[in-house]
């Protein structure tokens, strides 16, 4: 593997572990009574930067070395089926989060305030991006099966 696709699989993953981060502070930061809006803007635009780029890194290295190389080895190796479940799911689910994180960034941006008197909207914000982390780390946990099913 070229050092370009070393950089771009760490910064795939490190990228994507701080967006879980971030949003994962956004999820805790919901569930106070007194809301931060200025918190809540800089760590859910700070996520989405980190998931967008998370995933344009991590869709060179797929197109370039993962899924020429590794798949097949995964594929015709012992644990094919890892391929099968994980690297499959994981390639469907983690076009969710992108999108997920878009509109909780943008919910803040465009009508933060009211979030805090609109219970609903609170309610369905704390859904959002709960829903937001626990996909991020099933996400980062698939990588790491899909990685170890790997013997070159």
């Amino acid at each position: 593997m070229s050092l370009i696709l070393k950089i771009n699989l760490a910064a795939h993953i490190i990228l994507g572990i701080i967006g879980i981060i971030f949003f994962y502070a956004v999820w805790m930061n919901l569930l106070k009574s007194r809301l931060n809006f200025k918190f809540l803007r800089f760590a859910s635009l700070a996520g989405l930067i980190s998931f967008l780029t998370s995933w344009l890194t991590g869709g060179y290295y797929y197109y370039a070395y993962y899924s020429p190389v590794i798949g097949t080895i995964i594929k015709s190796g012992q644990y094919s089926w890892a391929h099968t479940i994980f690297t499959e799911s994981k390639e469907h689910i983690f076009f969710f989060l992108p999108f997920l994180a878009a509109v909780s960034f943008s919910i803040f941006w465009l009508i933060g305030e009211k979030v805090e008197s609109n219970g609903k909207l609170k309610r369905n914000l704390i859904l959002i991006n709960g829903l937001i982390t626990i996909i991020g780390i099933f996400i980062a946990v698939a990588g790491i099966l899909i990685s170890g099913a790997v013997r070159q």
